[in-house]
């Protein structure tokens, strides 16, 4: 059972990803930003006649959007499966928008290179909602019981990183808090996809190894250790 703030919460994401923002949705409806933002503020329910409006624009569910019941899932889901991609899925967004607020209220505050880190943090933030939205929604579909497979739900879009090399090796460094090889990086690296090379191929320790000695003002190799380690200057 979702509260309303829940529902309502729910129907502004998916507002904004399809139109950007609340304001763009209501002037294509021709309602006024205001009647959007009192019908969306959380406090109750929506009435049958705005849930079939979702409904319709959506493909929302109408009982969701009314006692913010989900609809009965087949026997097929794995429901502890299910509740662990839902949880992954919610953190990755709380972190997300948590990130952004952050961001935005320091903005002023922030050097020039803080302000480059953090849109790259947020960036990784996007990728990693989208993929935790990507894996909930394998799970929904699997266990949908539709037989039309047009009936499933619409995987959202995963962002492909625009980090470069040297940035990725530096941040699954400070993620990490202590010292990693080169095949813990390049390992680090490709789970997380935060770097694409041009043949798609995952990237080799080798590779790793290489553009960390082209970065000496970045990096520091500690060759006492077998095998050398790398931790960020």
């Amino acid at each position: 059972m979702h509260t309303p703030e829940q529902v309502a919460a729910s129907i502004k994401e998916i507002i904004k990803q399809k139109y950007g923002n609340l304001n763009a949705y209501a002037q294509e409806k021709n309602i006024t930003p205001t009647q959007l933002y009192a019908l969306l503020n959380g406090k109750e329910y929506l009435s049958l006649f705005s849930a079939v409006r979702f409904s319709t624009d959506f493909d929302l569910n109408i009982d969701y959007c009314t006692k913010g019941e989900l609809p009965v899932l087949s026997p097929d889901h794995d429901y502890n499966m299910l509740l662990e991609a839902a949880t992954d899925f919610f953190y990755a967004v709380r972190d997300e928008d948590k990130a952004r607020d952050e961001f935005e209220r320091k903005y002023d505050d922030l050097s020039s290179d803080e302000r480059e880190q953090s849109k790259k943090y947020l960036e990784k933030l996007r990728i990693d909602k989208a993929k935790a939205g990507c894996a909930l929604v394998d799970l929904l579909n699997a266990g949908w019981g539709e037989e039309n497979p047009d009936d499933d739900i619409e995987k959202p879009i995963i962002p492909k990183s625009t980090m470069k090399l040297h940035e990725a090796i530096q941040d699954v460094i400070r993620q990490s808090g202590h010292p990693l090889t080169f095949t813990e990086i390049a390992k680090q690296i490709n789970a997380q996809e935060l770097y694409s090379r041009k043949d798609g191929q995952s990237v080799p320790a080798s590779q790793i190894s290489a553009r960390v000695k082209s970065y000496p003002q970045l990096f520091d190799v500690n060759e006492n250790d077998n095998p050398h380690t790398v931790t960020n200057r």
